[in-house]
């Protein structure tokens, strides 16, 4: 005959508290019994269940049916004070039959699920278990959450026995059996959720099989190739509505140009803005030919609102007309419209054309977050930072705008000069510069740093260090890169002289050079330079890189760089605190950045900097200095006109 409590364990004859506790001390005594057999006490049922999950499935069943048999509802509070009777009366309404079917299309179900799978995938791929594990696990965590909802409700003062209780960790229970049954059913969710590609079974003729991974079934979702796959992109208006839409991307910086007869006092300070089409493949996007000059005037001209208001007007007029007319190409009966992408230059231009603090020193001085300069030190992850939005950003220009006293508060200066631009906006406009963060911070600072440490403690002596250095032989590969004389001086002031590419292949080679110096150093030292080489492999490299998939990174990976980016920064700060500047802060969100804008490469510098170089050599050619920016840039028209005669322009031959 059935019953609709137990009150005694079937196997060893133990009192239980209700069904719940039934199945809880199945769960922990008998989990592991070999011969495992019982019958279920709520059927009249005489078969005998030798699976453990079997028996739990439909012993559950039964206590669903049970639940709907059950009229009245029965009372969630034991505890019927006259203060607390208001509160359980409401409580009882929101847990009713109907609510709970609501319950069952709740989609937080799928997101336990989801994070189920993802736990599953670390746990099993990430430490190359066997597949058999998945029950174990999936046993435990049910045994966790029926101890957890005990513990909870006994501290709520509710009935134990609650039906919806029990059905919220059935559903949960059986979410968790259903994804651990088995390998095709692991597999099918992972399909599901995480666009896992099945391999294909292919039969030889020799009877053996072989599996092959169909590439037209690969999704590049995950892949952000380019800034129209970052967050940023997805979300660009112009990109939203108009398909046939190209991307421009900006840049800006300053140039010297040295007058040889008054000397070096007298140099004529010029700002540059660069225009490159951001849509042209690698091969013609790397090359100096595609890089176009934009606009070229003095320093000084910039420091005047008025100078800027009409600089910016005209560029906004042209860029309002490419985005709503467009241009029809030659050969295109339709046109093709044009927007900004981004806006490229070092922190300091960033934060002059962004409206933010230029002072790297003190107060809030990173435009993307809100952190203060003396808590860099101490902050390893960006969740634990506050981050800079759009809205917020136009909140804090209004308060500054009406209080111009709490500038420091926000690290807000001004409005931006570029604000006349429909297509940009100071958070979402300018990336941050891989070449300046990393190849010229955080990189030489390492590198003085170790150098200095392993002189200091007498592993070895600043001569040799210097011989081994000088003295290396490089690769084919690195001989257009090789860093110039290392000297004595610049390893006690802590100094890595060179260009950016020049420190770079420094860097990489300086495992090989130093190999038994390194040995015997200090083991955290050690440990830092690994750590940097680690994240910087995992960021798209400055050259060309050996792989793809270093140029292409997927968003799954981001996660990855983050702890490895946190790993770097603890331990510098750790083996040289004195040594902390801002940079090695704004790697804090180098993988956000990543999926925001993209490949940070394609952010990067340095091949816009390789660009000043024609300019200083033609004003240095030219000999005139009375109206340079007039002289560089008719010069520089000419020059473009030269290169597209040439009928090999398109074949690459230009490619920095």
């Amino acid at each position: 005959m059935s019953i609709n409590c137990v009150q005694q364990c079937s196997i060893c004859f133990v009192n239980v508290n209700g069904n719940n506790g039934y199945i809880r001390h199945i769960r922990q005594v008998h989990v592991n019994d070999r011969q495992f057999g019982t019958p279920c006490a709520l059927c009249d049922s005489k078969f005998v269940f030798t699976n453990l999950k079997s028996f739990i499935s439909h012993f559950r069943k039964h206590m669903l049916h049970s639940l709907f048999d059950e009229v009245p509802t029965p009372d969630l509070c034991v505890n019927h004070d006259i203060i607390n009777s208001d509160v359980n009366d409401d409580f009882e309404e929101q847990l009713t039959i109907p609510e709970y079917e609501q319950y069952e299309h709740y989609d937080q179900l799928e997101e336990i699920k989801k994070f189920y799978l993802k736990m599953l995938l670390r746990v099993r791929e990430g430490h190359i278990l066997p597949g058999a594990v998945m029950k174990t696990i999936s046993l435990s965590l049910c045994s966790l959450l029926e101890t957890f909802s005990i513990f909870l409700l006994s501290k709520l003062n509710i009935n134990l026995d609650n039906p919806i209780l029990r059905h919220v960790n059935g559903d949960i229970e059986k979410i968790l059996f259903e994804i651990s049954k088995n390998e095709e059913s692991f597999i099918s969710d992972c399909e599901l959720y995480f666009k896992f590609i099945k391999p294909k079974e292919i039969q030889l003729p020799t009877g053996n099989k072989a599996y092959y991974i169909p590439i037209c079934d690969f999704d590049g979702q995950d892949i952000i190739y380019h800034y129209r796959n970052g967050e940023i992109g997805r979300q660009h208006r112009i990109l939203k509505i108009k398909e046939n839409t190209i991307l421009l991307q900006l840049y800006c910086d300053d140039i010297s140009v040295i007058n040889p007869l008054m000397g070096k006092n007298a140099a004529h300070k010029l700002t540059t803005f660069y225009l490159s089409i951001d849509d042209l493949p690698a091969c013609y996007n790397s090359s100096l030919n595609f890089i176009h000059l934009l606009l070229l005037f003095y320093r000084k001209d910039f420091e005047n609102e008025n100078n800027r208001q009409i600089l910016f007007n005209l560029l906004n007029k042209d860029i309002e007309c490419l985005e709503n007319d467009g241009l029809i190409l030659p050969g295109d009966i339709t046109p093709t419209y044009f927007t900004i992408s981004t806006l490229c230059a070092d922190n300091l231009a960033a934060h002059e054309l962004g409206g933010f603090t230029c002072s790297f020193n003190s107060g809030r001085c990173c435009r993307y977050c809100l952190i203060h300069h003396k808590d860099m030190k101490y902050v390893y992850r960006e969740a634990d930072v506050l981050i800079r939005t759009a809205a917020s950003h136009d909140f804090h220009v209004k308060h500054i705008d009406n209080v111009p006293n709490d500038k420091s508060l926000y690290g807000v200066n001004e409005k931006s000069i570029l604000s006349t631009l429909l297509s940009f906006n100071p958070i979402t406009s300018l990336p941050p510069d891989i070449m300046h963060d990393i190849l010229e911070g955080i990189m030489p600072k390492i590198i003085s740093s170790l150098l200095h440490t392993i002189v200091s403690t007498r592993l070895c002596t600043s001569a040799q260090i210097c011989y081994r250095i000088n003295n290396f032989i490089y690769g084919i590969n690195d001989r257009r890169n090789r860093p110039p004389t290392f000297k004595e001086k610049d390893i006690h002031d802590k100094r890595v002289p060179g260009k950016a590419m020049e420190k770079y292949c420094l860097f990489l080679n300086l495992g090989l050079r130093m190999m038994r110096t390194t040995k015997v150093a200090h083991g955290t030292e050690n440990e830092g330079f690994k750590a940097e080489r680690t994240v910087s492999s995992s960021l798209p490299s400055p050259s060309s890189s050996p792989s793809p998939s270093l140029d292409y990174p997927r968003k799954s990976w981001l996660s990855t760089l983050e702890d490895l980016i946190q790993e770097l920064l603890q331990l510098f700060q750790t083996i040289f605190p004195e040594q902390f500047i801002p940079k090695c802060h704004f790697l804090l969100h180098a993988a956000r950045n990543t999926a925001k804008y993209g490949p940070l490469k394609r952010q990067m510098n340095l091949r816009y900097e390789s660009k000043h170089h024609l300019l200083k050599k033609i004003a240095n050619r030219c000999n005139n200095y009375i109206n340079l920016p007039c002289t560089i840039s008719k010069r520089v028209q000419l020059r473009q006109c030269y290169e597209l005669m040439e009928e090999n322009i398109f074949k690459c031959s230009g490619i920095s």
